[in-house]
């Protein structure tokens, strides 16, 4: 080593290294010596403090006991000196304490009793203190504190000592309490713990120093050993520039997280030349720092891909860059391999993008509205508006909610207040009815957060009202507690519809969420969640439909529901649905033929534009271009109660969907009013209800006399099963039953939780049916994904050879529930009033 190496290592090392050992050494006599001394001497304050305080309260519960005519005050004043004068601490068992009066007089010391009953007020110390007179004088200032003086050893009289002690006042008895530390014992406890510092100080100023002389022997020898290595790292790395240079692909190589080398094919892929490249490093180049691109790679031989863009000259670029670490003298460098991404992987990223963006939102998009509810303050119709302003005053809240038989029936704000009252000159006594603001969109508390964002935007509202299972007002839930899953994908896709200008428009927005359902099937989320995301897609698609059409032909003539029937109608779609719809139309006085002729031009619009989004035509033709479902209100209340009480079996099987009829735009009361109806005259309607039957009872297990699935046509995959055949069943058992007991709910395994709740059928029977409508649905829906996937088209069979044995199993069981509820629907519905 030269004198110019020896020199900076005496600066860089072990000059730093005995400056440490000084400035440690220094900062340990003159600031934590003082500082143990302090804490060691506060901690034995804190201890006689807090010993005192506990036996003053003793002294005060005796005290109590003697106000309380539980024992004499004389009798009270013995047994408290008595006990205190028992009481012992410290090592030895021989620290005490004492009690004097304020005047003062001893009333007790263990091992003074020669002061007992004596005044004290000329009493002093070997110093000449008055400590007793002190005492008084402290208590008497604050209640409480610390006195310092000369006194004898414990129990030895013969050997006198300072003192620290602590005096408190008892004053139901005007006595003083107190105890005290040694402060030769507290001298002691900080020497012997400064002796056991210093020899640990000493310790470590002995390690440093065989640190440091061994620390400058091995410098010494890597010393030499580098200047050896820096030879063989420049030919090493001229060896691996040449690899990169001849390299066909574009590549870069990266030391100490600088670029040294790039070759010409990836100054052709950049657009950027060598000199800026090693200037600007890899972050500016691909938006990642070096430990993100380098840090996977800790072997020599090992590789790994990272995604990135290249921010190229001529814009970004997605790429793939293939990572290798190379190891040559003690060092390595990585060589980073730069790879276009093709439009199928492209494709590809962004299916996986999609999929992390679906798992790290699907359960707050999914969760019920319920969690997310607040709670405002409510009063009746007639409620004052003077009252109804103290009371948004006093909650701090800016809304009000009027009751109105459990329900919310409308809102007042303090605006209203001030517009429709104050400023309309009306008396505070005016009721809240009649400036309210109504009526109030209420939900469910089970709604999913992204319909309730939906409704509240279709509506143009600020918030909704929550209704218990009850019906009665729970809640509200405003659109800017709603917005904290607005940035979800299905949410996004519900206000791109309500801003969609053109058929087209609501065409790419279809296609896109049947990708956003693929995904959430490749996923497993539960298929009641996807069908229900399925048929709020087509619930709004539907109804922008149906603004485009009134757009076209004029503002409608009556007040009129478009209505959806079949899986729709029971938020039930899957991949493969097609239309089933109608309208309803208001007053039937004012129906004349201009107005049907409105309507009925409205409904065949709805359905062909339906059809060039992607909804297929009805092939019963059952939708809103067919004029026979496009009638007043009047008309489709006389053609359900035709099909109640006239029914026949044909006619009830074919007219099945129209009871799963449900309102999504336009007035949704009219369909209300239709469900009420229906409702009255199918519950205990048994021929009706016999002939409903039927469906269930003609089934025919898919299986033979050995308990196997036959299937019932040939594919090109072989024997073929129909799921939603299976699951027609069941639809078919939960409307039945829903209809005999007067339940309005048309989502089937909603239906069988209200069939369970109102006590219709047990959960024995229900919850098997639940489970396994929910297992048939999971199976459908991964069928339809995978054809299309395969760019097939989806389908509802399954070719029996594809299932695994597990699923082959469940089949079986599912076939044999199926055969069992037409057991109970035999004995349950026969035609005859019981």
């Amino acid at each position: 080593m030269n004198t110019r190496d020896m020199r900076r290592f005496f600066l860089g090392i072990i000059l730093p290294s005995i400056l440490a050992i000084v400035l440690f050494i220094t900062s340990f006599y003159i600031f934590y010596l003082p500082s143990l001394e302090r804490n060691i001497m506060d901690g034995k304050k804190k201890m006689i403090s807090e010993l005192t305080n506990s036996v003053g309260s003793i002294i005060s519960d005796y005290a109590s006991q003697a106000a309380e005519g539980i024992m004499s005050d004389e009798e009270a004043r013995e047994e408290a000196a008595e006990k205190v004068g028992r009481i012992r601490y410290g090592d030895d068992d021989l620290d005490y304490f004492w009690i004097i009066d304020m005047t003062p007089v001893m009333i007790m010391h263990p091992y003074r009793p020669d002061l007992v009953g004596q005044d004290l007020s000329d009493y002093r110390d070997p110093q000449g203190k008055t400590l007793f007179v002190e005492s008084v004088e402290t208590v008497r200032k604050e209640g409480e504190g610390f006195i310092d003086y000369y006194w004898q050893w414990k129990d030895d009289s013969l050997t006198i000592v300072p003192k620290l002690s602590y005096v408190k006042g008892i004053p139901e008895w005007n006595w003083i309490v107190g105890t005290g530390i040694y402060l030769e014992d507290v001298k002691e406890e900080i020497t012997l713990a400064e002796r056991n510092l210093l020899r640990i100080s000493l310790l470590i100023v002995v390690v440093v120093a065989l640190m440091l002389l061994y620390i400058i022997r091995q410098s010494m020898k890597m010393e030499s050993g580098r200047r050896d290595a820096e030879k063989s790292l420049v030919l090493s790395r001229q060896k691996y520039k040449t690899l990169v240079e001849s390299s066909t692909i574009g590549t870069i190589m990266v030391a100490d997280d600088r670029v040294i080398y790039v070759n010409q094919k990836f100054l052709d892929i950049s657009g950027f030349t060598r000199q800026r490249i090693e200037e600007e490093g890899i972050e500016k180049l691909f938006n990642l720092t070096p430990r993100e691109i380098t840090g996977s790679v800790t072997e020599n031989g090992r590789s790994s891909a990272v995604e990135a863009v290249l921010k190229s000259s001529a814009g970004d670029i997605d790429i793939i860059l293939s990572v290798s670490r190379v190891d040559y003298n003690n060092d390595h460098s990585y060589i980073i391999i730069v790879n276009e991404l093709t439009g199928r992987e492209v494709a590809e990223k962004e299916r996986e993008a999609l999929e992390d963006d679906l798992r790290l939102y699907l359960v707050m998009i999914n969760q019920p509205v319920s969690n997310l509810m607040k709670t405002v303050p409510v009063c009746d119709m007639d409620t004052p508006a003077e009252r109804a302003a103290v009371m948004l005053r006093d909650s701090g809240e800016d809304i009000l909610v009027i009751l109105y038989h459990g329900g919310a029936t409308g809102v007042v704000t303090a605006g209203d207040i001030n517009e429709r009252v104050v400023a309309a000159g009306k008396g505070g006594g005016y009721p809240v009815s009649s400036i309210m603001t109504s009526p109030v969109v209420s939900v469910t508390g089970d709604t999913p957060v992204y319909e309730a964002i939906a409704l509240c935007q279709s509506k143009d509202i600020s918030g909704l009202a929550v209704k218990d299972d009850n019906g009665r007002y729970a809640g509200m839930v405003t659109m800017e507690r709603l917005l904290i899953a607005r940035h979800h994908l299905l949410t996004d896709l519900s206000g791109e519809i309500a801003m969609a200008i053109r058929v087209e428009d609501l065409k790419e927005i279809y296609l896109r969420s049947t990708a956003i359902v693929k995904v959430l099937v490749e996923l497993c989320a539960a298929p009641a969640i996807i069908t229900r995301l399925i048929s709020s897609v087509s619930d709004r698609i539907s109804c922008r439909v149906a603004e485009f059409a009134v757009e076209r032909l004029g503002p409608p003539p009556a007040a009129y529901c478009l209505i959806v029937m079949g899986s729709q109608g029971r938020q039930e779609q899957t991949l493969l649905t097609d239309q089933d719809n109608g309208i309803i139309i208001e007053n039937a006085e004012s129906a004349g033929d201009d107005v049907l002729a409105y309507f009925r031009r409205l409904g065949k619009m709805i359905s062909d534009d339906l059809h060039k989004v992607g909804y297929q035509y009805c092939s019963g033709d059952v939708m809103a271009s067919n004029p026979e479902w496009v009638l007043p209100l009047d008309e489709w209340t006389k053609l359900f109660s035709g099909w109640i009480e006239n029914s026949d079996p044909n006619s009830v099987l074919d007219t099945n969907i129209f009871f799963d009829f449900r309102g999504i735009c336009g007035d949704i009361t009219l369909a209300d009013r239709l469900r009420e109806h229906v409702t009255s005259k199918t519950r205990d309607r048994a021929v009706f209800l016999f002939h409903m039957s039927q469906e269930i009872l003609r089934f025919k297990p898919p299986v033979n006399i050995f308990g196997h699935i036959v299937g019932e046509k040939d594919g090109s995959e072989g024997t073929l099963i129909d799921i939603k055949k299976l699951m027609l069943q069941l639809t078919g058992f939960g409307r039945l039953y829903s209809l005999k007991s007067g339940i309005g709910e048309t989502n089937t395994p909603k239906r069988f939780s209200l069939i369970r709740d109102n006590g219709v059928l047990p959960g024995n029977i229900t919850d098997p049916v639940q489970e396994a409508y929910s297992i048939l649905s999971g199976l459908r829906l991964r069928i339809q994904a995978e054809s299309i996937t395969s760019g097939e088209e989806p389908s509802n069979s399954v070719a029996i050879g594809s299932l695994t044995e597990i699923e082959s199993n469940t089949l079986r069981k599912i076939i044999s529930l199926i055969s069992d509820l037409s057991v109970r629907v035999s004995l349950d519905f026969k035609g005859t009033v019981s």
